[in-house]
């Protein structure tokens, strides 16, 4: 079947080249079909009536949407959009660990092609092989993105040479965890939204107890690759998250002012004992490699602790935006890349699941679920203080951290996965590799990240 070769390819493209995004694969698929060679949507692809409502009065045949997809917890957004758009039903083929190429070959070989999915490797491998439309002519025609008001660059990290490739699925919101038990233990108050990296690294050494095992930072992956390429941005050292410059072209990991910043963090644990090496932590039983043990004081989290924290924590916690740099403060969040399948025998259809994403409706429902708005509105952002699972925390700082997001990119950053900014820097913050080694790393991934994108001109 020429369409599952197509997808074979594009799985062995990827797996060859290794294009983009952490643990993603990529390649340029050149004698592959171009996502536009898919016909252009229909105007019925928009909405079936002009609010981007249920089209009620109208006869329409029973749709099932087939969309690939990680989550299991999505049945009260599936029945939301049933209720809006009652001839279409969602279907869940789950990804169990598998690759996403894998499953749509594998459900086009079959005769049940997917219409939608979520995307685990880079945007480039997916649309370099024909493999999902082009939205931007959908997204022109739809009434609920015309009466939308979006965050600058929302479109920016899923778009690739002027095509939208993706619309999140979900904004993924990071904040900084706070043990407030732990800060009144030491006699430390909850410190204010406007507070600083100084503050952060007073306030951890202050509530450092060894002794009684108990340290100001968690010895997790997550404090140098969200927090310190965040501080980056906020003290004027770097345009773009994990040390990227403006254009998200190069790498700026190997200069003078990040590498100081990585030294900084490093002090937390060779100077103020304020966290534990990888070794350390190993040694005393790993107690502090997780927040939820209530043995720190501080540590990075987004929606997916959310439901731990409230069902299991044995302590008083709360949340914190990003610190203030010297310039500004910025915070750190994720898109979920949407796409939607070529091989889709229900396009339209599958837009309207794409679109529905930003109505009212299910923006409240995965605010609920710990979620960022995707959709700059003052209803929604007067829903924060409504919903249940921000009840008794800082509400505030979970706004900040929406408008203060600066997004992860990757999505459509040549040689991405071989950008070995995390573990590098997991072994200098959290072990003994030499801090010189981001020089020779960082030339070489830049190198190899430009010859990349000129292939792919």
């Amino acid at each position: 079947m020429k369409r599952t070769s197509t997808i074979k390819s594009a799985l062995g493209t990827a797996l060859a080249l290794s294009v983009i995004l952490a643990g993603c694969s990529g390649g340029n698929g050149a004698n592959a079909p171009a996502a536009s060679d898919s016909p252009a949507p229909s105007a019925a692809a928009a909405e079936p009536s002009p609010g981007g409502g249920g089209g009620a009065g109208e006869e329409h045949e029973p749709v099932t949407l087939r969309f690939i997809s990680w989550k299991d917890s999505y049945n009260e957004l599936y029945e939301l959009f049933h209720q809006k758009y009652p001839w279409i039903t969602i279907e869940q083929i789950p990804v169990n660990s598998q690759p996403i190429l894998e499953i749509i070959a594998a459900q086009e070989a079959a005769g049940t092609p997917a219409d939608v999915t979520e995307i685990d490797t880079d945007l480039i491998t997916f649309e370099q092989n024909g493999l999902i439309e082009d939205l931007g002519p959908y997204i022109d025609k739809s009434d609920i993105f015309k009466n939308a008001t979006f965050p600058e660059g929302f479109f920016d990290t899923m778009t690739f040479k002027n095509k939208k490739l993706a619309v999140p699925m979900v904004d993924v919101p990071m904040w900084v965890l706070v043990n407030k038990d732990l800060l009144a233990k030491h006699g430390v108050d909850m410190p204010g939204n406007d507070w600083t990296y100084d503050d952060f690294r007073e306030i951890a050494k202050t509530i450092t107890d060894p002794d009684a095992g108990e340290y100001g930072v968690t010895t997790q992956p997550e404090i140098q690759m969200r927090l310190l390429s965040t501080k980056a941005i906020a003290d004027g050292h770097a345009a773009n998250l994990h040390y990227m410059n403006e254009d998200l072209t190069q790498s700026l990991l190997s200069t003078p002012d990040v590498m100081n910043d990585a030294k900084w963090l490093r002090e937390f644990v060779t100077k103020d004992g304020s966290m534990q090496s990888e070794a350390d932590a190993n040694a005393t039983g790993n107690v502090t490699k997780e927040f939820i043990n209530g043995k720190t004081g501080f540590a990075i989290g987004g929606d997916w602790v959310l439901p731990t924290l409230k069902e299991k924590a044995s302590f008083e916690w709360d949340v914190l935006p990003f610190p203030k740099g010297k310039v500004s403060q910025p915070g750190y969040s994720i898109y979920g890349p949407l796409a939607l399948l070529s091989g889709s025998k229900h396009k339209e259809e599958a837009f309207l699941w794409l679109s529905f994403q930003f109505t009212p409706e299910a923006q409240k429902w995965k605010i609920d679920q710990g979620a960022n708005a995707s959709v700059v509105d003052a209803e929604l952002t007067a829903y924060y203080d409504q919903a249940p699972i921000w009840e008794g925390k800082n509400i505030e700082a979970v706004k900040m951290a929406r408008e203060n997001a600066k997004v992860q990119p990757g999505l459509t950053v040549p040689g991405w996965n071989e950008y070995n900014y995390n573990n590098i820097m997991n072994d200098i913050i959290f072990g003994d590799r030499d801090i010189n080694d981001l020089i020779p790393e960082t030339e070489a991934w830049n190198k190899k990240t430009a010859e990349l994108r000129a292939s792919l001109q």
